[in-house]
């Protein structure tokens, strides 16, 4: 049994002491100031002419977002009822660890490789797009080394 005797609950407890309902309480409150925050920010810069909808309409959406991040980096995991204890040493952590590393050695080879060939042909070819094209192949790369690894370890 762990030394440390602390009572578990449906929404945990904050790292930094008090309840449940402190931690959800200063969780909604920190969310919505970064939500005010950060809707009046994009509604300054991208709609000043209906300023005051934009920023609800962002401030709204942002919210429960911002509000689960702060719960999520005040809770105290040990507090948390049903919790994985030490979730980094799990077996899906370390299939995801593997094809992680996969995909980052396929990536210097294909964008070593490709460096090479494109500097001697000339192809005109929109920045983005490319970028677009690299994310999506390490995307489908991680999920096909990923899959497969599990398959084979299960």
């Amino acid at each position: 049994m762990d030394s440390k005797a602390v009572g578990q609950s449906k929404w945990g407890r904050s790292r930094f002491g008090g309840g449940s309902g402190a931690l959800i309480a200063v969780s909604l409150s920190a969310g919505a100031v970064l939500s005010a925050g950060a809707g009046v920010l994009l509604a300054r810069l991208n709609a000043p002419e209906h300023f005051v909808l934009a920023a609800l309409l962002m401030a709204a959406g942002l919210l429960p977002v911002l509000s689960t991040a702060c719960w999520a980096l005040l809770l105290d995991r040990d507090t948390l009822r049903g919790a994985t204890r030490n979730p980094e040493i799990s077996v899906e952590s370390q299939w995801y660890d593997r094809a992680a590393i996969g995909v980052f050695q396929d990536l210097l080879l294909v964008c070593g490789l490709g460096g090479a060939v494109f500097s001697f042909i000339q192809i005109q070819a929109s920045l983005g797009l490319v970028l677009a094209g690299v994310v999506l192949l390490a995307l489908l790369d991680f999920g096909i080394r990923y899959f497969i690894i599990k398959r084979a370890e299960s």
